[in-house]
């Protein structure tokens, strides 16, 4: 008989986000009693907690919604655009009058003081749809050949999937909450999934990530022209639109893409 494959689940990756440091102590501490979880990060307000949501890459966010800088929907606004598979739970002195407004990004929400009990049920609701997760992609890759000759790209559109010849892909851009995918010979695609999380799927191939709303494919680059201050206009062939890329990019691919 075929021995039955295991599958490793990671711990739960944890950054909670409060201005109040006593309200902040007592939220770490019943998480960190939580198995298979840990907090790798606390914020003091929404700024810093989008900056550590880029960096830390965490399975899940406590945030609560009056914080300064950015509030908890103004960050979560912008986490969605960097990962929109991150679980947001809002942490909130409000009731549920303001419900609707979590139900966009939301997860869960808790009102203070915190029910203990309650963030046990979130904690381990999360923990089960993350194992879900983990699973279908072990068995995708359990089952999916791999081919090496003309790989395609899965993008979700409209409910349905399409199949993008990765070789084929001009640049990738996201705004306003979609992704677009601008493809030669075809009419762009526009999909859910985040630039991250591309910008993963896509690490092995020749794709450059030249700004926070821009992936380009470096083969298909014509021309680089200043467009205001540390930022340049990227032309492309195969396509009327164009990409920008910081300055500070702009070096690098120079390095890694150019004979000089």
């Amino acid at each position: 008989m075929r021995a039955e494959k295991k599958v490793f689940f990671q711990m739960l990756k944890v950054i909670i986000a409060e201005d109040d440091v006593s309200m902040r102590v007592v939220l770490k501490r019943a998480l960190e009693e939580i198995p298979e979880l840990t907090v790798i990060g606390e914020a003091e307000n929404g700024r810093q907690l989008v900056a550590m949501v880029e960096t830390m890459e965490p399975d899940a966010v406590f945030l609560d919604i009056d914080m300064p800088a950015l509030n908890g929907i103004e960050a979560s606004q912008e986490i969605f655009d960097i990962d929109s598979k991150i679980f947001l739970v809002f942490a909130t002195d409000f009731s549920c009058s303001m419900q609707e407004a979590f139900e966009v990004y939301a997860f869960d929400y808790l009102v203070k003081p915190f029910d203990l009990e309650r963030i046990r049920q979130t904690t381990n609701r999360i923990k089960e749809l993350k194992k879900e997760r983990e699973q279908v992609v072990a068995l995708q890759r359990e089952v999916t050949p791999h081919r090496k000759e003309n790989p395609k790209l899965i993008a979700s559109s409209n409910e349905k999937s399409v199949f993008i010849s990765i070789q084929d892909i001009i640049f990738i851009t996201r705004n306003e909450r979609k992704t677009t995918i601008h493809i030669a010979g075809s009419s762009p695609v526009q999909t859910c999934e985040s630039l991250q999380s591309l910008e993963k799927r896509l690490n092995k191939y020749r794709f450059f990530r030249c700004h926070k709303s821009f992936i380009i494919n470096p083969d298909m680059v014509m021309e680089l022209s200043p467009w205001g201050n540390k930022t340049y206009l990227v032309k492309l062939v195969n396509t009327k639109e164009t990409a920008l890329m910081t300055l500070e990019h702009v070096k690098e691919f120079h390095k890694q893409y150019c004979l000089v």
